[in-house]
């Protein structure tokens, strides 16, 4: 499926459609608690820019990033005005960034990936190397509902949830703590949305 197709198939379907509008307001809110007008962002992995629109309206100044260059070429030509906007291809295990850039780091949608617990620890390390303030990330939570629904639908192999312990065990190493986290639908989704920030030094 090319770039295009996916993003006017991701979701077109109803509970497709009701996540996403969960998710902008789940992420309107949490960013609004940062207090980050004017402020800057990275948006990584930025897809076709989902979350640009929300940026924009927030008065946040964002920049996206990608793995795929494919992506990033459709980010900045459909979800961009003329002439604004950074966007670059980019491996987030070594982002091209000097430390502190950048007011809040923002990565959705990526850690519930099958990544081991080094990878994801060295994706928070770095995420939290680039901030200056905030690190809002989305993790998949394990879910009895959840993991019921996804058994009942068939659908195997794309997500590695990770448990409560699993995932507080990570943010001990990655030197980021917890500010708020906010479940995108309490018991029966296991996407739940996470604000950090860093530990003092």
């Amino acid at each position: 499926m090319n770039v295009q197709d996916y993003q006017r198939q991701r979701y077109r379907s109803l509970d497709q459609a009701v996540v996403n509008w969960r998710e902008q307001r789940l992420v309107e809110a949490l960013l609004t608690s940062c207090q980050l007008t004017p402020g800057s962002l990275l948006d990584i992995p930025c897809g076709f820019g989902r979350f640009t629109a929300l940026f924009a309206r927030l008065g946040i100044t964002a920049t996206g990033a990608d793995g795929s260059g494919d992506m990033v070429r459709l980010a900045r030509t459909q979800q961009v005005p003329t002439g604004r906007g950074r966007w670059l291809h980019t491996d987030i295990f070594r982002l091209p960034f000097a430390d502190e850039t950048f007011d809040c780091v923002f990565c959705v949608r990526l850690l519930h990936h099958r990544f081991s617990d080094a990878e994801r620890l060295q994706i928070l390390r770095e995420l939290a190397r680039v901030s200056r303030r905030a690190v809002l990330v989305s993790v998949y939570l394990s879910s009895p509902l959840h993991n019921l629904a996804r058994h009942w639908r068939g659908v195997r192999g794309r997500l590695a949830m990770m448990t409560a312990e699993q995932w507080h065990d990570l943010l001990r190493h990655s030197g980021l703590r917890v500010l708020q986290q906010r479940a995108l639908c309490r018991l029966c989704h296991a996407q739940t949305f996470v604000l950090l920030t860093k530990e003092a030094a």
